[in-house]
């Protein structure tokens, strides 16, 4: 039986939005949108407002401050990057058919949420914004659980390398997928896409069908 700590997760979203007007809904999408595209250093309050259709002085009343909103930003999407367990808990399915549900829910939560993990990317680990953040720090604890027990669950079963690390799994998936958004540009010239759902598409089919290859083959290896 998987073992879980179902208390990693602060439910920060619920909280939020059941506070948060339309308004403030859509200065959060507006503050999404030019993060991932300018960061956050090249966004100012001024430009937000503007996407937004508000003025400079109720961004300011409703956050207090760029890296409040950034704050705010965050543990209003959080829940998007857990993973779904009902599926991949599922015990009468086999070890390979879980890690396949997996993999495809944790690049389908990944590429839904595509543009605030390039946010996370630059200021996550170049700026060490969010780091620290409590919310963030469970999220990752939680999701790594997730894998971490589908894994120890096929190497009980015989299936899977009992040398397997859940944590290199896990870079795994996040470096490939993390790799495809910041040379988003590049790889999209190169693959001869002229458009996002083009793109958005071969992550979701060619390139998670690698990483379920690529998976397999780890999780598989003798030595």
């Amino acid at each position: 039986m998987f073992k879980l700590n179902v208390c990693l997760i602060l439910y920060y979203k619920i909280i939020i939005q059941l506070s948060m007007n339309e308004k403030q809904i859509e200065i959060l999408e507006a503050a999404e949108a030019l993060f991932s595209t300018k960061g956050f250093d090249g966004t100012s309050v001024r430009d937000i407002a503007k996407a937004a259709n508000v003025n400079v002085a109720m961004i300011s009343y409703y956050f207090g401050s760029k890296d409040k909103l950034l704050e705010t930003l965050f543990e209003d999407r959080i829940s998007g990057f857990k993973m779904k367990t009902d599926a991949i808990y599922n015990e009468n399915i086999s070890s390979f058919e879980r890690l396949e549900i997996l993999i495809d829910t944790y690049i389908k939560a990944m590429n839904t949420n595509a543009g605030l993990y390039q946010i996370l990317a630059v200021e996550g680990t170049i700026k060490k914004r969010l780091l620290i953040s409590p919310a963030f720090t469970d999220l990752k604890k939680f999701n790594l659980e997730v894998i971490g027990n589908v894994i120890n669950k096929g190497i009980e079963e015989g299936v899977f390398n009992k040398n397997s690390n859940p944590i290199l799994i896990h870079a795994t998936m996040m470096g490939t997928f993390m790799n495809f958004q910041m040379n988003r540009s590049f790889l999209q010239h190169v693959l001869e896409f002229h458009t996002e759902e083009e793109y958005l598409s071969y992550i979701e089919n060619e390139l998670t069908d690698h990483i379920h290859k690529t998976i397999k083959a780890l999780l598989t290896y003798e030595e």
